[in-house]
């Protein structure tokens, strides 16, 4: 990208979960930047050299976090996961939203205490939504999220997908888990898991609007940029 502003332009216009910034040492003139810019997109540094002073200085003005090139793929992957939740809202490997559970280590998604049947790829798209509750995500970043290094199929999986997981939570009385926004994309339903005795008065008020919800495929939306040298960014 075109330097400072291009970064800042781009977080600002997509919709990472965190930006991961290799450098040679901690470097604050481009966090800085970001941070003057009002965006909030999480930032990790990794880097070649981490002096106790210049790691202090990047965390200082805005960075998340401030890792070494040698650091294990494993903690680093839990590092990005643990920011990434934490942005989300959520303090803990367990996301809890009224009645629906998400278990991130187990990775199992729960309603009332009961086991929600779904598969790798349905799990991988609810826990998505829930890290990004209040957010819609896009069918691009959907896939890009669940297929990132892989072969993407076709944007309508996602639709279809979306369609298999409603089915199964209407079984546990949640009938519009996802709200559609069209020709954007989705987002967690947030009131329809809501504890079941304070859902009587919002019921009628939604009626119009879920009666709208179907299996349609969304069309196409935001496209996201997904080469960003010298950046890596990690969705």
């Amino acid at each position: 990208m075109s330097g400072p502003e291009g970064v800042a332009e781009t977080l600002r216009r997509s919709h990472y979960d965190i930006a991961v910034l290799q450098q040679a040492q901690p470097d604050t003139r481009l966090i800085k930047h970001v941070r003057n810019s009002r965006v909030p997109t999480p930032v990790i540094v990794i880097a070649q050299e981490t002096p106790s002073r210049k790691v202090a200085d990047v965390l200082s003005v805005g960075a998340d976090d401030c890792v070494p090139a040698s650091i294990d793929p494993v903690e680093l992957l839990a590092r990005l996961r643990a920011i990434v939740r934490r942005i989300g809202g959520h303090d803990s490997m367990t996301l809890h939203i009224g009645r629906l559970t998400v278990c991130v280590d187990r990775r199992e998604t729960h309603i009332d205490d009961k086991l929600v049947p779904l598969t790798r790829r349905e799990y991988d798209v609810v826990e998505l939504l829930a890290l990004r509750k209040g957010q819609v995500l896009s069918k691009e970043t959907v896939l890009d999220s669940l297929y990132a290094g892989e072969s993407e199929p076709h944007g309508k999986v996602i639709d279809v997908m979306i369609c298999k997981i409603r089915k199964k939570m209407r079984k546990f009385g949640v009938d519009d888990p996802f709200t559609t926004m069209w020709g954007i994309g989705y987002r967690l339903n947030e009131k329809a898991f809501a504890p079941l005795g304070t859902r009587a008065t919002a019921k009628n008020s939604n009626t119009v609007q879920s009666a709208k919800e179907t299996c349609l495929p969304v069309r196409s939306g935001i496209n996201i940029l997904s080469n960003a040298n010298p950046m890596d960014i990690i969705r």
